[in-house]
């Protein structure tokens, strides 16, 4: 008989990560499990166990979101979700999802993240789809900027213990100015460092770049793998760039300036990068970066709409009543009036009986508008949102949207 979800033990982290390894078809060696050992909070965990063997896995990280208006939360983040093969169509997946947002909800934390292995399993329990990324590409032989980039301070390529010093500041400040994106723990950069064979796919280990202002404080960082190619003799090699971020779009320019001038280099792609992405408008000739895959990212789960929605800035000053459904989280069931602006946090409370709603939708839909990445608009014309007061549709497609210029969300770090 499989047992009701529950934390593990320390010594029980093996078969816990190995549960989920399999899942993935992966076999980690010892130094694998050691690597991703600090990364595991014992009292986050959940398990079901068979016996003493485990079955089905689930797990949480707690780091902060941004969120639209350069807000911050603390949300959780769900990883090392899997059931065996053997104990498919068992209900596990539920009773990890039931448990694990009830001790998130029971932890204060009022949202949920996650970036699915499947784009079709977790709608059901309520989340939202919010970002997208994409994969691109681009001939070195057609990489011309329309302008010049100025070159300021300083560009180095470093060793791994001088870009482990100084890069997590540089991240944690562009993060904070990018909706969507994800705080980076000392764990994160454990594994981002330790560079493992598999996190290569083919290719090199990291090279860093690191540039510095004219004052010499890093602000901008760079992390690119080279994948050889030479056809004839010829170098047609590939840079593949694993992150390029900067204090400033003038610096992050200078650094994919640099990347893009790479001897030896014939393309160079990225995997996960933004659709708003800022390389496209350096670009002579913008057709040249290829889009060669877009897909879903982020996925947002509200657990607690007033904390959740209280959180954020909103782009325009309105009051929007809507009637929300979630049968996964009964407490958010109900009607909602959430009075936002551009200069505050928003405020949602329940609504009485002679509030109208003026849109109907579900919490997932909810999710998806969270991160000012998708229009309700967009939702009702498949049937996703219901506009219950006229004109209520455009008032949500202003309301939520992006505040004050910023990107769109986006967020660069998997996890």
């Amino acid at each position: 008989m499989e047992l009701p979800p529950r934390s593990i033990t320390a010594e029980e982290y093996a078969p816990f990560s190995l549960c989920f390894e399999a899942a993935f078809g992966i076999q980690p060696t010892e130094a694998d499990l050691e690597l991703w050992r600090k990364a595991v909070d014992l009292d986050r965990t959940l398990a079901v166990f068979e016996r003493d063997e485990v079955v089905a896995s689930a797990d949480s990280y707690w780091f902060d979101l941004t969120l639209p208006g350069a807000r911050t939360l603390p949300v959780a983040g769900v990883t090392r979700v899997a059931v065996r093969g053997t104990h498919r169509r068992r209900g596990l997946l539920t009773a990890l999802m039931r448990t694990l947002l009830d001790e998130a909800h029971g932890r204060g934390e009022a949202v949920a993240v996650l970036t699915a292995s499947e784009g079709a399993i977790y709608g059901r329990f309520g989340y939202g789809l919010a970002t997208v990324q994409a994969s691109v590409e681009l001939s070195t032989a057609h990489a011309a900027f329309s302008r010049p980039v100025e070159r300021t301070g300083r560009l180095n390529q470093v060793d791994t213990e001088t870009a482990r010093k100084v890069a997590p500041a540089v991240h944690d400040r562009a993060r904070r100015r990018q909706p969507g994106d994800v705080e980076r723990q000392d764990w994160y950069w454990d594994v981002h460092f330790a560079d493992p064979h598999w996190a290569r796919e083919g290719a090199s280990g990291l090279f860093h770049v690191l540039h510095e202002s004219a004052a010499g404080d890093p602000d901008g960082y760079a992390a690119y793998r080279w994948k050889d190619n030479w056809k004839r003799g010829n170098p047609a090699n590939e840079v593949v760039v694993v992150d390029a971020f900067a204090d400033t779009p003038a610096v992050e320019a200078q650094l994919w300036r640099h990347l893009l001038d790479l001897d030896l280099a014939a393309k160079v792609s990225a995997w996960k990068r933004p659709l708003d992405d800022p390389l496209r408008w350096l670009l002579a000739d913008p057709r040249r970066l290829e889009v060669t895959s877009v897909r879903d990212d982020l996925w947002v789960r509200l657990l607690d709409l007033p904390a959740a929605l209280g959180a954020r800035l909103y782009a325009t000053t309105d009051r929007l009543v809507m009637e929300l459904s979630d049968g996964f989280c009964p407490w958010n069931q109900g009607g909602w009036a959430l009075e936002a602006g551009p200069d505050g946090p928003g405020r949602a409370r329940r609504t009485g009986p002679r509030e109208p709603a003026d849109l109907r939708l579900g919490v997932a839909e909810l999710g998806s508008l969270f991160l000012a990445g998708v229009r309700a608009s967009d939702l009702a014309r498949v049937g996703r949102v219901e506009e219950l007061t006229p004109g209520a549709l455009a008032r949500a497609d202003a309301l939520f949207g992006p505040v004050g210029g910023e990107p769109a969300p986006f967020c660069r770090s998997g996890f």
